[in-house]
């Protein structure tokens, strides 16, 4: 198992790649890791910038003895690393490798040339998550992890074989030109690579079908497509080439469906598979296969997100891939479980921030039909000085790396269906307009090029971004919380609205679920007292102003979990933003997220909010969210009052005023009724 039994050390250290170290004394670890699972999470010491934070930041190393079979010696042999942050060297047998910058993507490396066959081999792969001007993110509300917080693949290929490219992809490409509800175009692209001295005349054989395998999250209890429609479709194309030794050669394969199932959102996420084979009239050398989906999207000013020709304006929130005591280095357990915690919130988007998350996370999107905002991490500052023109060279490399990030990103996710545009920054100071109006117009041409099917946006927090270059843009707005009042989400949006396609790409408030106020005051967005009710309050104004504005193709909350962020110190949790609908550790719904789920859902609920506020008055009132047409109102199994939703000033929302408790516990129940089953949630108060 390439992923276990790793060696670490912590800190720098002389010749960590040579045989021999003695690294008996290092820790025992496993793949995914990070060293800064506890100290990212604990916020500043003495209030230093975030650059000189007390998470550890700096070189660690991993190592690994593994045996390499005699019989692979005449196989390509690759090492390809989901993840790593923010760069890494590798080293085999002492020989350097290779290195890659930037934290969030896939990397891979061929390893043929340094390996002993038939023996053990020293695997050593230094990382540092240190502060640099090169590399994206420089700073950013979120801690930068150190480690191989994604798993790590050892890949065997025979000497023919489909090619990771230059980006580390899976070797398939598939391009979808031309969708509607009559017709859809499909191109599979590949390469081959003929790594022998021999030239070789093969045949490659692509296949499209309908997709069988779903993926089963086993936090979902219920999908909303239990029972597709399927119009058995599969086609098969093969063609023969002639390749010459130590070459490479494009491939492309063009199929044409008529009245193509198409890929639905959240109502029908319907996949094709696609496969390629390359052989001879002997042997099959290699194969590969994705899923894709058929849809086509687009964006009006006044109107919104359309998908598939239908109105459906992107209504869901952001996340961070991060969990208390784990830090980033989550397995496919983690994400499927906030996984299930969005979907069953009733979303039908999400913006994953601020970084390109896992790939197995997209495909959980694709597979559950969740539309996608992906993006690069440029947040907050550009590195280096200088003009755009004329920079130093920590600024052009920094211009370099960031530019890789984002080709990257689209190369390893160009397939997945549910990704509709490319983020290319967030909040970039409006102090570096000199360089970002160039910049964006250079990322947003870069995009284009490598994919000029999906919409370029960004994400901003002033009003000069106006002039930076893409196709769509939202804000980052937080009224109530960072100037303003909650209830002026609304008006903001209409003052300053875009000439392109305008959205919310941010709003929230922070809540403590451990504090509590029925009738809060507004708190400082600093300070340590969040109580959960005014996250509540907020949240319900900022749903109200969102329901009236059609135009808004997007609206993201911020965020979905509470995150660790090392330079905070605020609501009574250092070392973390929580402005989650859901607490840190996962074991918390904060009431916020059943205020979206009676707005979002389709499937029955009830909650009655502020019920971790266990002490009353005599007279007090209570408030359900539910998605009901009527909520009864039990006091002590009692039926007090019934509200109807037609009765509600705001959708989701009843309110039960003037209810009297009795002296010491007080249980309460609500209930609902939807199709003859019976819904309900229970506290219990004191007075």
């Amino acid at each position: 198992m390439i992923n276990t039994d790793w060696k670490f050390h912590k800190g720098k250290i002389k010749d960590a790649y040579s045989f021999e170290l003695d690294d008996r004394e290092w820790e025992n670890v496993s793949i995914p890791h990070t060293w800064n699972n506890i100290d990212g999470q604990d916020g500043t010491v003495g209030g230093k910038s975030i650059k000189e934070t007390d998470y550890f930041r700096s070189d660690c190393w991993y190592r690994k003895q593994i045996f390499i079979d005699n019989e692979d010696k005449d196989k390509q042999i690759f090492l390809r690393f989901q993840g790593a942050n923010i760069q890494i060297e590798l080293f085999v047998n002492g020989n350097s490798v290779g290195t890659h910058k930037g934290g969030y993507t896939a990397f891979s490396f061929d390893i043929t040339p340094f390996l002993h066959f038939g023996s053990s081999n020293l695997f050593a792969v230094k990382v540092n998550n240190e502060y640099t001007e090169e590399i994206a993110p420089l700073t950013a509300d979120f801690t930068f992890y150190g480690g191989i917080y994604r798993e790590i693949e050892l890949i065997k290929k025979n000497k023919i074989h489909f090619g990771f490219g230059e980006y580390s992809t899976r070797g398939i490409k598939i391009t979808t030109p031309v969708v509607s509800q009559e017709k859809a175009q499909c191109i599979i692209s590949t390469r081959i690579e003929n790594k022998t001295e021999l030239s070789k005349r093969l045949i490659v054989t692509a296949k499209i079908g309908e997709n069988e395998s779903l993926i089963e999250n086993p936090y979902l209890t219920k999908t909303d497509f239990d029972k597709l429609a399927k119009n058995d479709f599969e086609e098969e194309k093969a063609t023969e080439i002639l390749i010459e030794p130590n070459t490479e050669k494009e491939v492309e394969f063009f199929f044409e469906i008529k009245n193509p199932h198409l890929w639905n959102g959240r109502s029908d996420p319907f996949l094709y598979s696609a496969s390629l084979r390359v052989s001879d009239n002997e042997s099959i050398f290699d194969e590969i296969s994705d899923t894709f989906g058929l849809r086509y999207f687009k964006i009006d000013r006044e109107n919104g997100f359309y998908l598939n020709g239908k109105s459906y304006n992107l209504r869901g929130v952001s996340r961070h891939q991060d969990r208390e005591g784990l830090g980033n280095a989550i397995t496919k357990d983690e994400h499927n479980e906030d996984f299930a915690f969005i979907y069953d919130m009733g979303v039908n988007s999400i913006r994953l921030a601020h970084y390109p998350q896992a790939e197995y996370f997209y495909r959980l999107c694709d597979c559950y039909g969740i539309v996608v905002w992906a993006e690069i991490p440029v947040v907050d500052l550009i590195g280096g000085s200088g003009t755009y023109e004329n920079p130093n060279d920590e600024r052009k490399e920094f211009f370099r790396t960031t530019k890789n990030q984002l080709k990257e990103m689209i190369h390893q996710n160009y397939n997945h269906p549910s990704i509709v545009c490319w983020g290319i920054q967030n909040e970039i100071m409006a102090r570096f307009d000199d360089v970002m109006q160039p910049f964006t117009k250079e990322l947003h041409a870069a995009s284009k090029a490598e994919d000029p099917y999906r919409y370029t946006t960004m994400a901003t927090n002033h009003s000069i971004a106006s002039e930076w270059e893409s196709d769509l843009i939202a804000w980052n707005v937080y009224p109530g919380w960072y100037g303003m009042n909650r209830k002026q989400l609304g008006w903001f949006m209409d003052k300053n609205r875009f000439e392109r396609p305008t959205g919310i790409s941010e709003y929230g408030a922070g809540g403590n679920h451990n504090q509590h106020q029925l009738k809060p005051k507004r708190p400082k967005h600093n300070g340590q007292w969040h109580p959960e009710e005014y996250q509540s309050l907020s949240h319900e104004a900022f749903l109200k102003s969102i329901d009236e504005r059609k135009y808004l193709w997007c609206t993201y909350v911020w965020n979905m979990f509470d995150f660790g962020s090392d330079g905070r110190n605020e609501g009574n949790r250092p070392g973390m933003n929580d402005k989650g609908l859901v607490s840190f550790d996962r074991k918390i719904k904060k009431d916020s997220y059943y205020l979206y789920q009676s707005n979002w859902s389709k499937n029955p609920m009830v909650h009655i909010t502020s019920k971790r506020l266990k002490k009353r008055k005599r007279k007090t009132f209570f408030k359900i969210y539910s998605n009901s047409k009527a909520i009864t109102l039990y006091i002590n199994n009692k039926a007090i009052k019934t509200i109807h939703s037609n009765q509600n000033k705001q959708k989701g929302i009843f309110i039960f005023k003037g209810i009297k408790l009795l002296k010491g516990q007080n249980l309460v129940c609500a209930v609902a009724e939807s199709k003859g089953s019976l819904y309900f949630d229970t506290a219990v108060f004191h007075r």
